[in-house]
């Protein structure tokens, strides 16, 4: 099992959490990284939490992050950037802290663990980032440094996918749309709402998290062999429109 390892940072968040239940199911050993106060907010001993290990994690700290490398220990199958935040940054009330603390989490969290942890990632791993249809498009008015730092993952995955390419690491993108999960007040605010994203996307729906983390299995898994530098939009044909 040791060889089947994956860390889901965010992973007591909606999408994380459903992202550790899913590999679990699968047959992965999920070790959900987050906050102290995220991961004390969750149900461990509930049936569905059963068998997800967790560890205290800060992607804005190296410290923190270097210190769940320590702790954790042992060699890894594949690492899940889920880590996320969105704070609204429309043009005349942008808070300078709202946008640090984006970059810092978003974007520099994504690379400051990938740092701490590619190197006890086995050779044939694979790396998933999670982007945003936001770095795709921008009609959620407010979102415009958000959607940058996300745009910036998809970067990111490129160059990344290209530097661990010779210890045949692949890494990815999955950019997904509006997810079923409680709003932050951000949210409602740069989207209108879960049902103007629902009215938006072609299939006339928001996302199932479990739709998302099914993606994520299949990126980490062999049978995503030859796919890497690539970037999977689930977001409904949220941008067809």
């Amino acid at each position: 099992m040791t060889e089947r390892r994956v860390l889901v940072t965010g992973g007591a968040g909606v999408i994380g959490m459903a992202i550790c239940r899913t590999l679990r199911d699968a047959g992965w050993t999920a070790v959900a990284g987050d906050l102290a106060p995220a991961i004390a907010a969750v149900d461990w001993a509930a049936a569905e939490n059963a068998h997800i290990e967790r560890v205290e994690l800060d992607v804005t700290s190296r410290e923190s992050v270097d210190a769940a490398v320590r702790t954790l220990g042992g060699e890894w199958a594949g690492l899940v950037n889920c880590a996320g935040i969105l704070r609204d940054t429309l043009l005349g009330r942008t808070v300078e802290d709202n946008m640090r603390l984006m970059f810092e989490v978003n974007l520099a969290g994504t690379a400051r663990v990938t740092d701490a942890f590619a190197p006890v990632i086995r050779e044939g791993g694979a790396v998933v980032n999670i982007g945003s249809v936001t770095g795709y498009m921008g009609r959620f008015v407010g979102a415009s440094v958000y959607g940058a730092t996300k745009a910036g993952i998809g970067a990111y995955t490129t160059y990344l996918a290209v530097e661990l390419a010779p210890r045949r690491i692949r890494v990815n993108n999955v950019a997904p749309g509006v997810i079923r999960a409680p709003m932050s007040p951000s949210m409602a605010l740069v989207s209108g709402g879960e049902e103007s994203c629902a009215e938006q996307a072609i299939l006339g729906r928001i996302g199932e998290p479990e739709e998302v983390a099914e993606v994520v299995e299949f990126l980490l898994s062999d049978r995503a062999s030859f796919i890497t530098a690539q970037t999977l939009l689930v977001d409904g044909g949220f941008i067809a429109r």
